[in-house]
This record gives C-alpha cells, sequence and structure tokens, in this order.
C-alpha cells in the first residue's frame, strides 16, 4: 500500500515540481544536504515499518523534487523552432558572416580558397557540353536561312565579372566578322535548364540597350550598333548565363553560326580584407563545369602608384597569383610580356586549369585601390 501511494503521489509530485522550476517560487526543502532525523524512529529497523506514512512519501517528495531541480539546473538553454523564428522576424544580425549563406556557397568558397582537391567538378555551374543549341534559341528566326561562316561574330568565349557590375559588349568582341551582318540576332538565357525536356530558364543577369532591360529567354533582332552597345548588368549573386549571337543578312537569305559566350557572375566580387598584415584582394571566377582553362586575362580597374598595374607589379609593391579553383598546387605563370597596362595575361602550361580560377592579389602600397577585377577564360 505504502508503494502504491507513493507511486501516485511521484506523479503529481512530478507536475508541481516542474512549474516550480521553470516559474520558482522558493523551495522550502529541496537542496538541502543533511540526513532528515525523524525523533522517535530507530535507524537500525525497517524505515517503512516505522515511519509513519506521510513522512516516507513527504521525504521521497523531497527527493525527487531535488533531483528535477538538478537537471533543470545543468541544462543549457534550448534553441527551439520558435526561437529562430522570432530572431528571423526580429532580423537579429547574424554575427558570423558564414551563417547567412546557404551551406553550398559556403563549401565552394572555402574548396576554391583552400585548395580542396574532389574528383567532382569545383565550380557550381552546369557543364560546358550543356550550352545552349540553336534549334532552342533561334529555330524561327533562322528559319529558310543558310549557312555563311563570315557573318560569324567573334566573341569571347568565357567571361567572369564581379556581382552588381556592368559588362559592355565592347569587352567581349574580339574583332568585327569578316562579313558585315545587316541585324545581329542576341537572346539570353540561364545555365539552368528544367524538366524533362530540359528547357532553358529566363537568365540572372540582364541585357541592357541605351537604359532600356531587353526580355531574357527571347530573341532581339537588332542592328549591329545596338549589338556593338550592348551591356550585360549582373546578378547580385552567383550565376551563369550564356548568350547567344547570330549574324543574319537577310536580303541575301543567309546566316552566322551560332556563337555562345557564358558569363559568369563572381559572388566575391573586389573586396579589400587584410590578412598576415597586408591587404589583400581575392577574386573567385567560376565558369561552366568541365571546361578547360589554358589560359586566362585578368583585368584590373582602381587607382596604382604607378599609373597601372603591370607597373606596380614591375616595382614589386603589387603581387599576383592565379590557381585553378579547388587545387591551389596548380598556379599559373604570370606573362609579363604579352601583360601590359592594367591586363595581366595568365598562361597554366601543360597542366591546364579545368572550371575556374582564383585571383590573389597583395597590395604592399596603400594607396593602391582596385575596384573591379574581370576574368576572361582563354
Amino acid at each position: 500500500m505504502v508503494e502504491s501511494i507513493a507511486r501516485n503521489q511521484n506523479n503529481v509530485v512530478v507536475a508541481a515540481s516542474l512549474n516550480r522550476v521553470l516559474n520558482p517560487q522558493g523551495f522550502t526543502r529541496v537542496g538541502q544536504l543533511g540526513q532528515t532525523v525523524i525523533p522517535g524512529i530507530s535507524l537500525a529497523t525497517a524505515d517503512f515499518l516505522f515511519q509513519p506514512l506521510s513522512n516516507v512519501v513527504d521525504q521521497q517528495n523531497v527527493l525527487l523534487e531535488t533531483r528535477i531541480a538538478q537537471n533543470f539546473a545543468n541544462r543549457r538553454e534550448r534553441v527551439d523552432a520558435q526561437t529562430v523564428q522570432s530572431r528571423l522576424r526580429n532580423r537579429e544580425t547574424v554575427e558570423n558572416p558564414f551563417l547567412a549563406n546557404r551551406v553550398e556557397r559556403n563549401l565552394r568558397a572555402l574548396e576554391a580558397r583552400f585548395g580542396i582537391t574532389t574528383s567532382e567538378p569545383q565550380t557550381p555551374f552546369a557543364s560546358a557540353f550543356e550550352r545552349p543549341q540553336l534549334r532552342e534559341t533561334f529555330a524561327s528566326e533562322t528559319a529558310g536561312l543558310t549557312v555563311d561562316g563570315s557573318l560569324t561574330q567573334i566573341l569571347e568565349n568565357r567571361v567572369s565579372v564581379a556581382a552588381n557590375s556592368t559588362l559592355n559588349f565592347s569587352n567581349i568582341i574580339v574583332g568585327n566578322s569578316p562579313a558585315v551582318p545587316e541585324t545581329v540576332l542576341v537572346r539570353l538565357d540561364n545555365s539552368q535548364r528544367i524538366g524533362d525536356e530540359n528547357t532553358l530558364t529566363p537568365a540572372q543577369g540582364r541585357l541592357v540597350l541605351n537604359g532600356n532591360t531587353l526580355a531574357s529567354g527571347v530573341a532581339h533582332e537588332l542592328s549591329l550598333a545596338d549589338f556593338q552597345n550592348l551591356q550585360y548588368a549582373a546578378d547580385e549573386f552567383e550565376n551563369l548565363d550564356y548568350l547567344s549571337v547570330v549574324g543574319v543578312n537577310r536580303t541575301a537569305g543567309t546566316r552566322s553560326d551560332v556563337v555562345v559566350t557564358a558569363i559568369g557572375t563572381s559572388s566575391t566580387g573586389a573586396e579589400r580584407f587584410i590578412r598576415d598584415g597586408v591587404e589583400r584582394y581575392e577574386y573567385i571566377a567560376n565558369t561552366e563545369a568541365n571546361a578547360a582553362i589554358p589560359r586566362a586575362t585578368i583585368d584590373f580597374t582602381g587607382t596604382f602608384v604607378n599609373g597601372d598595374a603591370l607597373a606596380d607589379i614591375n616595382a614589386g609593391i603589387l603581387t599576383v597569383s592565379v590557381t585553378q579553383a579547388g587545387d591551389t598546387s596548380n598556379e599559373g605563370t604570370n606573362l609579363i610580356q604579352q601583360s601590359s597596362g592594367n591586363t595581366l595575361d595568365v598562361s597554366f602550361g601543360s597542366r591546364t586549369a579545368t572550371d575556374g580560377i582564383v585571383v590573389n592579389v597583395r597590395a604592399l602600397d596603400s594607396t593602391i585601390e582596385i575596384t573591379d577585377i574581370r576574368v576572361t577564360f582563354g
């Protein structure tokens, strides 16, 4: 009977003591370490035979409450879903910048920065083998036209720009086509595809002509002058868009081959930071997966002590190193003879880089300030 009463009483004590722990109003005996001696009771005989039933239950309740209080005292604050949601609603500042990023983005940044090499591509972008085809971009616009290779536009194959920056088409047009087209077809799509049909999706960046944005995912037929004046406005996040171009002479019923330029957006930009007491810049330029990069061109914009980046490099106050993204042991060679002004050429020799590169800059003079970096992949 004593055991049954004590067991039932314990259930009541658990509920009562939880309320006291979470909203304490004071415990009368909890936490006392001394032995409680009941007058007139012999310690040499069984407690349950001589102690009054109320004292037995009371002592068990005190012990139970003490254990519950100890468990709560040692428990750390719990962060639950409600707490997280409250912090998000109140928009509390995240002290660690890595916590503000997606996990995948943090991994890519760490892989590129510290040279973690895996068998997988070191880029978040689609494979170079999944570029848009003419049948996907200009099927109806080029129907009935025959191919004239002399109309083919000469453009850069791959380029990387900083987030929220603007790329003038004059920087990706290598030269004029042998024959002058009457018009030029242009279209901008994203590298990510969807569905079983592997359908192209709208671009993240924007084509801008004279301040007006051209819709992505559709063909635009422009004059040659307008095509040359186009701009690409990069998105704020890491991204890869495809620019597809076809030159057209409708009078002659001809068209060029389709030319595609991969325009990647780097989320790192050209931000200044301090490491080992030296001012540095770091630019991570990812491009298509499975893309071979034998050479790269780095264009700097900013303020330099001796007039331009190359002059400061030769003066020893600016150093630039270029490595393969995800493999810092594969370092490119600066081709000073082919470089000039703010443009630096880099070769990877027989060990071709893939997927992307990392540009590390050390400024040994505080006057140097780099405001933009653009990478063109050879």
